[in-house]
């Protein structure tokens, strides 16, 4: 039973952290930062007897000084070294510290060495009995979701305990994803069948913010099968009426659908970021891609065209590195790339992420090169060869990154893109996307003048290996 509080209780602080990389790999990125709606979903789910900060290190710095009697740190894999070093740091001080996140999730016994507790899966059920736990000074070191959470009713998160330096606002509207990419664990950690949010739920949500740009982080936006689609349809014709221009993630299969297109047009949709992942039905398969193998999708120049005729602009994913790709994959992406006037890229090297199908696959075959853990998951960032390629070296496969955002999101290719994105969409905020998505990208990747694989003292050996 939870404690009751007089008026003498002190009120106690947590301090809820998401860190930023710590080789400060992405700070140009700003137009790629998203606010942490996680942790100020987890601040809504936090009883009014608590004081609550949070604290985004891509936005600004920690003040280790700060008065907390709990610490809650969540992250992704390439931040997982910062994450411990934060952690590290607050325990030092004898601040109780729990991690969660998809990495800790994926790594637990590793998370568990470096924190007070770990919090395995979605965090609404969970969360209400680690503080509890904290309170009776009697924290478990694990705590597992054993269920996820039902989303239809959530509580709208606290978006006043973050700044507002975001480029955007965030919003979920479900959370799952049947597909199950190799590469991809968000089927493992968010479950293989979409939950739906209640629409007026999130509509109410939205009218209150005070943003006109909205980002939609859900994994695709329309879903899939016919009880997803309906509620798209659904979706599509209240956001019209909140007078926002708002960006998604969707799959290609959003140009199966008559009128659907159209109803995200009219709803303000300016642009979608769409996996096209590969041009090859090889790679595409080894990945497990099925989307975008079928007919109705297949042809992505016809489908670019469609999202293109409805005035909405388009940043494409690839993803470089499978077992398909040589050296010659490069110049026939950037071909169909520039053919397809997509607007923005997001260029990636293949990464084996923890609890991934991909990852096993690589570690059973003994061709990840970076496995020094934990301080190596900072090279998992999808811009560094972390792996053996099958028909590459890893320098050939970074060095075919490098050139290729050189050849589509150099200053001038970024500058005449974005104004042919205006010319098409007539929108400022799909503009700011493809040309600031394009460039900051960049910058990034040719600010990484050696990936840490090449600065092993056994990087001879790793490239005699891979001849």
């Amino acid at each position: 039973m939870e404690k009751s509080y007089d008026d003498n209780y002190v009120m106690k602080k947590i301090l809820l952290i998401s860190p930023a990389y710590r080789t400060k790999l992405l700070e140009n990125v700003r137009v790629l930062a998203l606010p942490p709606l996680n942790l100020a979903l987890l601040a809504s789910l936090t009883p009014d007897r608590y004081e609550i900060q949070i604290i985004d290190e891509a936005i600004e710095d920690i003040d280790y000084n700060t008065d907390a009697d709990l610490v809650g740190i969540t992250c992704m894999t390439p931040m997982a070294p910062r994450a411990y070093e934060i952690s590290a740091a607050f325990r030092t001080k004898g601040i109780p510290v729990v991690l969660g996140g998809i990495h800790a999730s994926m790594m637990s016994d590793e998370a568990c060495q470096y924190a007070d507790a770990v919090v395995v899966g979605e965090g609404e059920e969970v969360w209400p009995q680690v503080l509890q736990d904290f309170e009776n000074s009697r924290l478990k070191k694990l705590y597992i979701a054993e269920k996820r959470p039902d989303i239809e009713f959530l509580p709208e998160p606290k978006r006043e305990l973050l700044k507002d330096e975001y480029f955007v606002q965030t919003v979920q509207t479900s959370r799952g994803c049947p597909h199950n990419c190799r590469f991809c664990s968000v089927t493992l950690f968010n479950g293989g069948k979409y939950r739906l949010r209640n629409v007026d739920h999130v509509i109410a949500e939205i009218n209150g913010l005070k943003q006109k740009r909205i980002f939609i982080i859900d994994d695709n936006i329309i879903g899939s099968g016919e009880r997803c689609i309906n509620r798209a349809f659904d979706l599509f014709v209240r956001l019209k009426d909140t007078g926002k221009e708002w960006g998604g993630q969707t799959c290609l299969n959003i140009v199966e659908h008559e009128g659907l297109l159209k109803a995200a047009a009219k709803s303000g949709a300016k642009a979608f970021l769409i996996g096209f992942e590969s041009i090859q039905e090889a790679a595409l398969a080894s990945m497990n891609k099925k989307v975008n193998l079928k007919p109705t999708t297949r042809n992505f120049k016809d489908a670019v065209k469609k999202i293109h005729d409805h005035g909405i602009a388009i940043v494409g994913g690839f993803m470089f590195g499978t077992d398909s790709d040589t050296k010659e994959t490069f110049d026939r992406t950037l071909d169909f790339i520039m053919d397809a006037q997509i607007d923005a890229v997001q260029l990636s090297i293949q990464t084996p992420l923890p609890g991934t199908a991909l990852y096993k696959q690589l570690a059973e075959e003994n061709r990840l090169l970076l496995a020094d853990y934990p301080q190596d998951w900072e090279a998992y960032n999808i811009f560094e060869p972390v792996f053996r390629p099958k028909n590459l070296t890893p320098e050939e496969l970074y060095q075919g990154l490098v050139s290729a955002y050189g050849t589509v999101s150099s200053f001038n290719t970024s500058l005449v893109r974005g104004i042919k994105t205006f010319w098409k969409t007539k929108s400022l905020f799909s503009t700011g996307i493809s040309f600031f998505w394009n460039y900051d990208s960049y910058k990034t990747i040719t600010k990484i003048t050696r990936p840490r694989i090449y600065k092993e003292e056994n990087h001879n050996e790793l490239l005699r290996k891979t001849a």
